[in-house]
């Protein structure tokens, strides 16, 4: 399983939403979100998580005074810090050029440029640069064990896993077989931060989680590799008429993992 390479296109202009959405493709992304105004971008932060974005200072052609694109940076800054590459474009001078620098420094950005200075294959060979270092940029912001174990305190969440799955090797048995199994799913949010995993009678931990990377709902069960059957389904953690689909299933040494997609769960029925 591999996560899309996704990129967020945040303007207003018809025409510059076409440009930049194209450059975006023909740099590697397999998909394009594109958002006109900051409410929009939100939306999108709660659902997903991008590699790169591209952003316009002004989101209003009617007002020279709006930086609702600096807003979207730093929300974008604020939820998943320095791992989405950012762009910053205007077509002003003056005071958006202020803003612009001031941004940089506040901030932090990938690369800015006037939209009067614009060249298809400069901005396509940048982004390709930038979404190329994308994938090992996020990864050094957070580890898929820190996603997993949510709000619960780690020393807590791992003593919970030991105790259930008697790992050969201790936990860098199971932070080896949580880095296979979630690498490619990370960020997550999961649908009970307290207490993430719960183990069931059969011996197996289960957790219900949304995936920013898959921007979809995910199931994680963890067991004992010499018991196969009991993860066959998570389905005692869903409502009836969650069907869920097997994406990848990992084994380390005596321990066996598999991440479900959950269609049919809904991005608000997990916090934040």
């Amino acid at each position: 399983m591999k996560a899309p390479t996704r990129a967020l296109v945040v303007e207003d202009i018809e025409s510059w939403v076409y440009m930049l959405s194209r450059a975006a493709r023909r740099a590697g992304a397999s998909e394009v979100v594109v958002c006109e105004n900051l409410q929009m971008v939100k939306d999108a932060l709660r659902r997903a998580r991008f590699d790169v974005a591209i952003l316009d200072v002004g989101l209003d052609p009617d007002d020279d005074l709006n930086s609702d694109g600096i807003k979207a940076l730093e929300a974008i800054r604020t939820i998943d810090g320095g791992g989405t590459r950012c762009v910053l474009i205007t077509g002003w001078q003056g005071d958006r050029m202020d803003l612009q620098a001031d941004a940089q420094l506040k901030f932090g950005v990938d690369w800015a440029y006037m939209k009067e200075s614009y060249e298809a294959h400069t901005v396509i060979a940048k982004l390709t640069e930038l979404l190329e270092q994308a994938a090992e940029r996020r990864l050094s912001q957070t580890t898929p064990m820190e996603n997993l174990c949510a709000s619960m305190e780690a020393y807590q969440f791992e003593a919970q896993l030991i105790h259930a799955l008697s790992p050969k090797g201790g936990m860098p048995t199971l932070y080896s077989l949580v880095l296979r199994l979630l690498t490619s799913a990370i960020p997550l949010i999961a649908k009970n931060p307290a207490k993430p995993m719960e183990q069931g009678p059969d011996g197996a931990c289960f957790g219900v989680y949304w995936s920013r990377a898959l921007a979809t709902a995910v199931a994680v069960g963890l067991a004992p590799a010499d018991e196969p059957p009991v993860l066959a389904s998570p389905s005692r953690l869903l409502p009836a008429g969650v069907a869920p689909d097997v994406i990848e299933s990992v084994r380390e040494r005596n321990v066996q993992g598999r991440l479900w997609e959950l269609p049919g769960l809904s991005r608000d029925e997990f916090p934040g």
